[in-house]
């Protein structure tokens, strides 16, 4: 039975692991962010008794609304709810806040998550986290 649970600080570095795991790249988040990303942000976690399978990463912006870091299923345990759920206690805590994804344009799953969840794209970027990649992404928004 996969349970979902507000992460803890001391799962920081377990979630930072499970990201490079799905992602297969090195350094997602650092050391450093998740800690405090867990601490100050919005973190919550699936898990299949003690193993992580599922996670979403969200902080609070100047502007009063929700962003997105991270939305991840471990591909293993996709298309059975997980991330809709992770979404559902996302806004429990949050209540009517503006939620902000930013989800790269051919990533068509990601992209009908999304809208299944209410989320609908605004506009077309490049480079949104200005590490000099020219990929194009969606920024989608959810009330």
């Amino acid at each position: 039975m996969i349970k979902i649970s507000k992460a803890k600080p001391k799962e920081s570095q377990t979630i930072r692991q499970f990201e490079q795991f799905v992602w297969n790249e090195p350094s997602i988040t650092s050391p450093y962010d998740i800690v405090s990303f867990v601490t100050y942000g919005y973190v919550f976690l699936a898990k299949d008794k003690d193993k992580i399978v599922g996670t979403i990463v969200a902080i609070k912006t100047k502007d009063n609304e929700i962003r997105i870091i991270d939305w991840i299923v471990d591909e293993q345990y996709r298309h059975i709810g997980i991330g809709t759920r992770l979404y559902k206690k996302l806004r429990k805590e949050i209540g009517n806040l503006t939620m902000i994804a930013y989800v790269e344009s051919d990533n068509t799953a990601s992209i009908e998550g999304h809208k299944k969840l209410g989320f609908k794209p605004t506009k077309k970027v490049t480079d949104p986290f200005f590490i000099g990649d020219k990929k194009n992404w969606l920024v989608m928004k959810s009330k």
